[in-house]
Parts: C-alpha cells; structure tokens; sequence
C-alpha cells in the first residue's frame, strides 16, 4: 500500500503574484503552504529578463505610488528602485486614417488648419462619455446599481455601445487602441458592462491609461517586476514552491483535497486556484466544476498581448523633443513607451502588440515580425525625427506561453457579467478561487492580483475558523 501524500494546511496552485500573496498572509497566520507552479520560475505574467546589463519587463511593467497601495508597499518592503514613466514632451498618433500627428502628453490638440476640429471634438466627446459612464459603475456590484440600463450594457458589446453613441470613426479607433492596450481585445469582443467596470476598478478609463501620477503606467521598477514574486517566494520557507509542478487533478475527499501535479501528489485542508478562467479545462476537477463554473471558464477569453522591446545606444527620440510614447489604430504596433533605465545606459522603447493586428503578427517568422516593427517605428516617428537602428531586440508572445495563454486577464463576453459576476470568486466546497481577474480594483494589474490573494487568504482562514468551532 503506497504511502499516503504529504499533507499540508493549504495547497495554492499557481507562484504568481496573487498565488503568493494568498501563500504569504496564510504563512503568517501560522499555516503550511505548498504552491504548486507549471513554470519553472516564480512570477507568472511577471516576467524580468537581463539585457547587456539591465533589467527589461516583457511581462507586467508599471505600478504607482498613491492608489496601489499593495504594489507600493511591496517596493518599500523589498527596497526596490522605481522610475517615474517618462511623460515629457509630445507624442505620436497614428489615426488609421492614412495620418500622424504630434501633440503634447495628455492633450488633444486641433491642427493649425482646423481641418482636423470635428474629429478631434469627437474623440473628446466619446472619451469623456466612457469616463462618466466608468464613474457610475459600482465595481463590488456593477449589474446591480442600475438595474435594467446596466443589463442592456452587458447584453451588447463595447463596439455596438459605441455606435450607439453616435461615435464616428476617429473616436473607434481611438476607443479600439484603448481596449487592445488594457485587454489585447477588440471592442466587439466584450461586454460594454465588462469593458466599463474593468475601467472604473482602476480609477477610470483615463487614470488607467494613465501615465503620470495616479496612473496605471507612472512608476517602473529599476531591478524588474519579477522581484516582487522572488520577494514574496522568500518569505516562505524553502520547500513551500514546487516548480514544474502542473496540476493535473484536484479531487475533494473526505475531509481533505487531494492535489496531483506533475511532481506528486499532496493532500490539503484547503486549495486556493491562481490560474485564469480559461486554463480550468487544463485540469480534472472530482467532483466536476459546478456547470455555471464550467460555463464562465470556457466562455471567458484571454487577450493577445506581446511586446517587441527595442534597445538603443542613446535616446534618440528625446533629442527630437519626444516622449518615445505613440499609438497606433493600424497596428501592428498599438503603443510605444519609453521604457529606458538612463542610470545604467540602457535605452528602450517597449512595444505593445495587442488585439487583432498582434494575431495577424505573431504567425509570422520571427524575422518578419522583427521587421515589420522597425518598418513601423520608422512610420510612425520618421516624419519626427532620425530613427536609430536599434541593437538589440527582445520579444514576448504571451499567448504561446503554455500557462499562460495571453494577457492581461479574462475577458467577459455580452451577458458575461450578468450570468457569471457572482460565481467568478465563488468557492467549491473547499477549493478558493483567485486572481486578478477576480479584484474589485485594478483589475488586469498586479495590485488587483495581490489584492485578490489577500482576499483568498482571508476566505481560507474564515473558512478553517468556521470549520474549527463545529
């Protein structure tokens, strides 16, 4: 009779952020922890690679210090140097309509001409319109507050919304550059309920956007974002992360869970779930999942992100008095930043590859993906300035990644929201379910997937309170 599996408090599968804030909190509280992780690294969709000397992010990449309260207080627990998003001087747009202009971070300006005034007073009117359509969600009940004008939000897309508001074709495809960079989906691919709540748990359409303080994108991290997941892993004790450790089956037993990955099998009080929605089908679950589980996980989709990061020898873009910043309705590229660290010498602009045109790009080789990014970092900023040859290049594909597969997070479908909102953090029997998809706040961030370990925690700890006093 072979021997039986070794037993810990709380099995946690998945050593991203939220999979080990969930372990540390209940470390803390004095319980056992084991985390099982597909990869053979810690961090998840944290991905930190070195670079002739320096730190890129091909993963998550930004944080700040007033509203992501969690991610700031990690960067002052672990010492870490953080960069402020270089926002100064004038950026690019490449309006999908056959023109690029140039105008100054945050503003929207009108060509000399006034040719452009129409098209310009558009677009200001859709982007304010989405941002007081943001403010009026309620993020812990975003169906409920409303009642039947939020279940007519979820029923249609994003895309059918925006036509709806009478939104011409400069204000989509500004609005389409939108959903891509902060989900690597299409308007037409999600719920406007979805898309609008996903928005307000981070301030706003414009805050999340945002580069400068209060934004989502203001302050970088110097040695790499993956340092948050390596301090995390070394506040638990040296056996608590078990790499290159699929779960293969979760089976609840009496009185137990019981944990098959592919380096052995453990037993648990409890088992907390770090994978995204979609990646459920990768594992046999006994009993099966509840069947509007089963429905939320195979309906819910996963956006294509990637990122070409190009390093030069010197800023070029900062002599012609540009930010590095662009973006782009045409793709492939959606977004460029300025991703340098200057105090090592190390100079980049991060490329965002997102939505319909990164599908289109990434099933080409990789040295015609190489140069149909440079042909386009030459479109965009060659009628501005001297564009470089750059010395290096480093890519990521996320949805090739296995355990990934794609960025930031799930994505709900019309009628997503209404029918699932509920069961998405619902747990089964003694299985918890977290992730960033599931936080109230800055959903597809990192603060929203250590706030959803947080609240994982808590669940486990009430639940084993609960279970103590019967």
């Amino acid at each position: 009779m072979p021997p039986p599996p070794p037993r810990v408090d709380v099995i946690i599968l998945g050593a991203g952020l939220s999979g080990l804030s969930t372990a540390v909190h209940l470390h803390r509280a004095g319980l056992a922890v084991k985390i099982l992780e597909a990869r053979d690294r810690v961090g998840g969709k944290t991905c930190s690679r070195e670079v002739n000397g320096s730190v890129c992010d091909v993963g998550a990449a930004w944080i700040n210090d007033s509203n992501q309260s969690e991610m700031y207080g990690l960067a002052r627990r672990y010492g870490l140097e953080l960069i402020v998003q270089n926002s100064e001087g004038e950026m690019i747009c490449d309006e999908g309509i056959g023109r690029h202009r140039k105008h100054p971070y945050g503003e929207l300006r009108v060509a000399e001409d006034g040719s452009d005034g129409e098209e310009i007073s558009e677009v200001r009117r859709v982007r304010d319109v989405v941002e007081e359509m943001c403010q009026g969600i309620d993020v812990r009940d975003p169906v409920g507050r409303y009642g039947k004008e939020n279940l007519d939000l979820d029923a249609i897309t994003f895309e059918e919304w925006l036509e709806g508001i009478g939104a011409g074709e400069h204000a989509k495809n500004a609005m389409r550059v939108g959903t891509r960079a902060l989900l690597g989906v299409e308007p037409g691919e999600m719920s406007a309920l979805y898309f609008l709540d996903y928005c307000k748990s981070g301030g706003g359409y414009l805050q999340m956007r945002g580069d400068r303080k209060h934004g989502g994108q203001y302050l970088r991290v110097k040695k790499g974002t993956q340092a948050f997941c390596k301090g995390l892993a070394g506040e638990l004790p040296d056996d608590a992360v078990v790499l290159m450790a699929p779960v293969r089956r979760i089976e609840q037993v009496a009185g137990a869970v019981r944990v098959t990955s592919a380096r052995g099998a453990y037993e648990a009080e409890r088992v907390v779930v770090s994978v995204p929605t979609p990646l459920y089908k990768e594992i046999i679950w006994s009993p099966p999942l509840p069947a509007d589980k089963l429905e939320m996980a195979r309906s819910t989709m996963l956006g294509d992100y990637c990122k070409s990061i190009l390093f030069y020898k010197t800023p070029w873009w900062r002599r012609h008095g540009l930010t590095g910043m662009s973006q782009s309705a045409r793709g492939p590229i959606g977004v460029t930043r300025d991703t340098s660290v200057d105090a090592d010498g190390h100079y980049s602009l991060t490329c965002f590859l997102v939505g319909q045109p990164a599908r289109e790009w990434r099933l080409r080789s990789p040295e015609q993906r190489e140069k149909a990014v440079l042909a386009q970092i030459q479109q965009l900023f060659g009628k501005f300035a001297e564009v470089d040859e750059p010395i290096h290049v480093e890519e990521q594909i996320w949805k090739d990644e296995q355990w990934s597969q794609g960025c930031p997070c799930p994505v709900f479908g019309p009628g997503g929201l209404t029918k699932f909102g509920a069961t998405l953090r619902a747990p089964m029997g003694r299985i918890h379910f977290v992730g960033t998809e599931t936080a109230f706040e800055w959903k597809g961030y990192m603060e929203g997937a250590v706030r959803s370990g947080e609240r994982g925690a808590q669940e486990v700890l009430l639940a084993l309170d609960n279970a103590a006093k019967l």
